[in-house]
């Protein structure tokens, strides 16, 4: 199938959306599917997302020209530097950068037009709420593609982009099916989006990051939890800091490791250095290719994701893909993804809860083994290529039978049991 994922921006270093679109690419690139990447503004040369799809062989199409590229990371830097200056101006800074990002999307309605009529396209696979994403929904129905518009967290959330989110839904009539990340996140769509018919189950894909040689190399001594995220207040890095003083005080061979950068880096090496821990925590950056990804998780002996909000995060994805136990907060798709069996499910923003967590598997390594196992078996059968892969297929099928039944090459035999989320999720059957 000619499959055509899009997106406004790839929005580095850290993105999941933008390693949920690449994976994808690639996956289905490796799977013989015809993948291409449409960006309404080009990357940066060094992006690490656009050399992994260089790397993999999958075209990259870009609408906008460079310059323009150019001058809007000038001015999201000037208002990135406006919100670190004058924080109570958030509110305001964000509502004209929409208006400038709306205004600037829309003048190249016609440029999408004229690609979508000419890329020949089965389908068009839509992420990310944002004005470019609006655009290309508007172009790819205007040129007769069936379009998939795919939810990659919980509408409105983080509420200070709700604004983004009550102009884009003016695109969804446009889309002939909406799919999220997780039964649990159908329902906040359902709830939250208006958009009348049934929505469907469409989950992230994690490469395969497992080396039972590296597994079998740890070191037994010790007891590593692990952070790999946006260093944003919203993923909890200040929760994680504050719960893990804890538990070192009562583990003297405990360490963490904070891999990511962001606008709360420093606070979190400072509050480790106030709390006198800071030989015991490693803040080594983002790690920006599939080797260092692969290299940290395998460092460590436990994931800890304490997120204020969330969708169903990569991180504890790719954790449970090298067989490892997982703490994460109880919010958006995290309570579909981990088990009792695969991890434990604390309050957000409690750190007396996440150090609880935390010193009950620092303190007991049968179960930490227990937990990777069954973690490790939840990633084959939920979040693997071989797992999602077909069902991706099947959902690209259904949405290009809904407007060209009768295409050439279009399979019409749909199954509704190709992944485990299938029977719970409302699927749109043709």
């Amino acid at each position: 199938m000619r499959i055509l994922l899009c997106k406004g921006q790839f929005m580095g270093p850290i993105s999941g959306s933008d390693e949920t679109l690449v994976t994808y690419a690639t996956q289905l690139q490796s799977a013989g599917e015809q993948p291409t990447v449409l960006l309404m503004f080009p990357p940066a040369p060094d992006d690490q997302y656009y050399v992994r799809l260089k790397e993999a062989g999958v075209p990259v199409h870009t609408i906008a020209s460079t310059r323009m590229h150019s001058s809007l990371n000038r001015g999201r830097k000037l208002a990135a530097g406006l919100l670190r200056t004058f924080p109570a101006s958030r509110r305001l800074v964000r509502g004209r950068a929409q208006q400038l990002s709306t205004r600037v999307a829309d003048r190249y309605f016609k440029e999408c037009c004229d690609y979508f009529s000419q890329c020949r396209a089965d389908v068009v696979h839509v992420m990310t709420p944002d004005p470019s994403a609006m655009v290309m929904i508007r172009a790819a129905h205007e040129s007769s593609i069936p379009v998939l518009y795919h939810e990659l967290g919980m509408p409105y959330h983080p509420p200070a982009f709700a604004s983004y989110y009550k102009q884009f839904v003016s695109a969804l009539p446009f889309c002939s099916e909406v799919a999220a990340l997780s039964p649990s996140l159908i329902q906040e769509c359902l709830e939250q989006l208006p958009y009348r018919r049934p929505i469907s189950v469409l989950p992230v894909i994690a490469e395969d990051l497992f080396d039972a040689r590296d597994s079998e190399a740890k070191l037994t001594d010790r007891v590593t939890f692990g952070f790999a995220a946006r260093v944003e207040r919203l993923k909890g890095p200040h929760v994680l800091v504050e719960s893990f003083a804890v538990v070192a005080s009562r583990f003297r061979n405990s360490f963490l490791r904070v891999a990511g950068v962001g606008t709360q880096l420093q606070r979190a090496v400072r509050q480790a250095e106030a709390a006198g821990i800071a030989r015991r925590c490693d803040f080594p950056g983002a790690y920006t290719k599939v080797e260092e990804k692969r290299a940290f998780m395998q460092s460590l002996d436990v994931f800890v994701l304490p997120s204020l909000t969330e969708g169903t995060p990569n991180g504890i994805v790719e954790a449970m893909a090298c067989g490892l136990p997982v703490i994460a907060s109880a919010v958006g798709g995290v309570t579909d993804m981990i088990t009792r069996e695969t991890g434990l499910l604390v309050p957000p923003g409690e750190p007396a809860a996440l150090a609880n967590a935390m010193a009950l598997l620092a303190g007991d390594r049968a179960l930490r083994e227990r937990m990777g196992r069954a973690g490790r078996l939840r990633y084959e059968e939920v979040f693997s290529p071989q797992s999602v892969l077909p069902l991706m297929l099947n959902t690209y099928r259904r949405v290009a039978a809904s407007r060209h039944p009768r295409s050439a090459g279009v399979a019409l035999n749909f199954r509704a049991d190709v992944h485990p989320w299938s029977s719970s999720a409302a699927l749109l059957v043709h």
